[in-house]
């Protein structure tokens, strides 16, 4: 089976209004997670604007910002950070180019060539100044190839501005220095359902048992042994992204950084845990038999009523991504985080961060420190705010409960996200930890068994990839 490939679709998010990553499942996932097929987007030539009621809100955020010497900040990627036409401009874009008199010059690349191109502007010494961080997947693999700067320089991490997201911006340092501005998280997976699907079938709805308390791996159990019956073609969860994003409801990622090394977490006992659950579900025949079926995903199911869960991220909410129409009418469509780990302290998510890193060699990486600071302003401002809520209804579409949903999912991931690191180390890396911890999930295999298969070679490729950053 072919790996899924990623994209990154350029829309207004609804607090900071920056770049959503999209996604379609058309195939196995390829990273942590965050993945579908490419999608390259011409270069927008349309100047965007905003409404000059909002641009008046934004032009009361203050930062004390000074005029750029050099106004032009080049963004390598595979989508333009600028607005479509017709679309208003972000917050942070806004802000950017009235405080900063910035702009950002759209430096385009297939998602599949980003790396390689990038390397080659580099070795050029033709360096674009912004690569994004939201594949997660440029920490730690950009520094060990030596591909971007610490952004030390250029943002106060210190700083009362950027004090929200201190914890976060710590996980993608090494040597004291910070590779990746991180100016906010985002819900990596989020499990959609129809909601007249849990009500011809007598469930309790998973909003409700969220807002009681009562959302985790017990009462989602509860709810796939009550729905699933083979024999009238029911079952429990399809899609690509459940396995990886359930796993880190632990609190913990099969690769991840600690004391300023990376490490695997391949025996810990809460990751053995959550294997032994997708086990379980495979053993009662609770998952969509994908195997059966030539590997092919049906969201439309939710819609019919013959499966229960499409676990997915949460782009897949915005309805120009055409995801969302598969899952039923927009009114019965309605969505909760992945349940809590029973034996975890915390609900942890699984979570990407919006932010972006300096590339090596960049020209211009004020500019970039510029941008950074107004992404992280727009990030709690009111202004954002407001004008994330009417595009939500006017433009998305979206029910006051999705809209609801939207906020709580986003604030209970700020407050403890999970980052799965296994895609940002090598390749190597990434082939050896993402098909084997689907394996019990898919095939019914034993995760004491597969982990053995791997372990040693994963330390080994580790301890290569923690000897070179120790050298630098």
């Amino acid at each position: 089976m072919n790996a899924i490939k990623k994209t990154i679709a350029a829309g207004l998010a609804l607090v900071c209004a920056v770049a959503v990553t999209a996604c379609e499942d058309t195939a196995p996932v390829s990273s942590g997670g965050v993945s579908s097929a490419p999608v390259t987007t011409a270069p927008n030539t349309t100047p965007a604007t905003m409404k000059e009621e909002d641009a008046s809100k934004v032009a009361e955020i203050d930062i004390g910002a000074e005029k750029l010497e050099n106004p032009t900040v080049k963004f390598l990627s595979s989508w333009d950070l600028n607005p479509a036409e017709g679309q208003p401009l972000s917050v942070a874009l806004e802000m950017f180019q009235t405080q900063y008199g910035g702009k950002i010059e759209y430096v385009q690349t297939p998602w599949d060539d980003r790396f390689s191109r990038l390397a080659t502007l580099i070795a050029a010494d033709e360096s674009p100044d912004m690569f994004s961080a939201a594949d997660m997947d440029v920490f730690p693999k950009g520094v060990i190839n030596k591909m971007f700067e610490p952004i030390d320089n250029y943002v106060d991490l210190d700083s009362e501005l950027w004090a929200p997201m201190k914890a976060v911006n710590e996980q993608f340092a090494f040597g004291g220095k910070h590779y990746v501005g991180a100016f906010n998280t985002d819900s990596q997976c989020v499990m959609f359902y129809n909601k007249k699907t849990i009500a011809d079938n007598s469930l309790d709805d998973p909003a409700e048992l969220l807002a009681q308390g009562n959302w985790n791996w017990d009462t989602f159990w509860n709810m796939m042994i009550k729905f699933c019956d083979r024999d009238q073609d029911k079952f429990a969860v399809d899609g690509w992204w459940f396995e990886g994003a359930f796993s880190l409801t632990t609190g913990y990622p099969y690769i991840g950084m600690a004391d300023g090394k990376i490490v695997h977490n391949l025996d810990n006992p809460l990751i053995e845990r959550a294997q032994e659950y997708m086990l379980n579900m495979k053993v009662n025949d609770l998952p969509v038999p994908k195997s059966e079926r030539s590997w092919q995903v049906t969201p439309s199911d939710i819609a019919n009523g013959k499966t229960l869960f499409y676990p997915v991220g949460i782009y897949a909410l915005y309805p120009y991504n055409n995801v969302i129409q598969d899952f039923g009418d927009m009114e019965d469509v309605m969505f909760v985080p992945m349940p809590k780990c029973t034996h975890a302290d915390e609900h942890y998510l699984p979570a990407i961060v919006e932010g972006f890193s300096i590339i090596k060699g960049a020209k211009n990486p004020e500019g970039v420190g510029a941008y950074l600071n107004c992404a992280m302003a727009s990030r709690d401002s009111e202004a954002a705010k407001e004008i994330g809520k009417r595009q939500a209804f006017e433009e998305y579409n979206w029910t006051q409960e999705q809209y609801d949903m939207y906020e709580l999912v986003r604030d209970m991931t700020n407050e403890h996200p999970v980052f799965e690191f296994y895609n940002a180390v090598t390749e190597s890396v990434a082939e050896m930890i993402n098909n084997p911890m689907k394996e019990g999930y898919n095939s019914g295999a034993s995760w004491t068994q597969t982990k053995e298969t791997i372990r040693g070679a994963v330390q080994s490729y580790l301890d290569d990839a923690n000897a070179i950053l120790a050298a630098q």
